[in-house]
């Protein structure tokens, strides 16, 4: 019995560790930014890898058009990590829409904003 107990322990912390959802970390910009100029890219972090090819990113203006240039990607050195490219912007409100993949097929979706200044 007693060589039972590490046995189930290793298997709860393997469990644990494959049911792990990705969830949104954070964002460069951040939600609620002013920003005095366009960023170049949209980047969000997850907590864990995701799938771009299953992923989609949207970044829209205030009525609602799709201003990103539709390229998301992880980066090459961290998958958790994701990059949308973006053209230069005008003065306004942008929403950042996603709905991420995550390895474990768990999909996760959300929003954020930011704003351009002139």
């Amino acid at each position: 019995m007693r060589y039972l107990f590490p046995l189930f322990v290793s298997l709860v912390a393997m469990t644990a560790h494959v049911v792990a959802h990705s969830e949104f970390d954070h964002s460069e910009p951040r939600n609620g930014r002013k920003l005095k100029q366009t960023p170049n890219e949209i980047r969000i972090w997850f907590t864990e890898p995701i799938m771009p090819a299953l992923s989609s990113i949207e970044v829209r203006d205030a009525s609602g058009k799709q201003v990103d240039r539709r390229d998301l990607h992880a980066d090459q050195s961290n998958p958790a990590l994701v990059h949308l490219s973006l053209p230069t912007l005008g003065n306004g409100s942008y929403k950042v829409i996603w709905s991420i993949v995550a390895r474990d097929l768990h999909v996760t979706k959300g929003n954020f904003g930011f704003e351009v200044m002139p």
